[in-house]
């Protein structure tokens, strides 16, 4: 099996393609107006993707604020 045509599965460290710095500031502008789900459409990227990298940038959606600000997030 050659790695160029092997696709990674399951815990993935590297598949995808790198982020740009112009698509980590326009995931910045974007989640404090847009849903995730939106957003991995403009940016033509999977909902887990930019769920990931939102989270590992500590940005935090406007849908995740209200919940933490009003008190309605569950603990899971």
């Amino acid at each position: 099996m050659q790695t160029s045509d092997y696709k990674r599965r399951g815990n993935q460290i590297s598949l995808g393609r790198r982020w740009t710095v112009d698509e980590l500031e326009q995931l910045k502008e974007l989640a404090a107006t847009t849903p995730p789900k939106v957003i991995a459409r403009k940016l033509n990227r999977s909902y887990e993707s930019v769920r990931q990298r939102a989270s590992r940038s500590r940005i935090r959606f406007l849908e995740e604020r209200s919940k933490v600000i009003t008190g309605t997030k569950s603990n899971l």
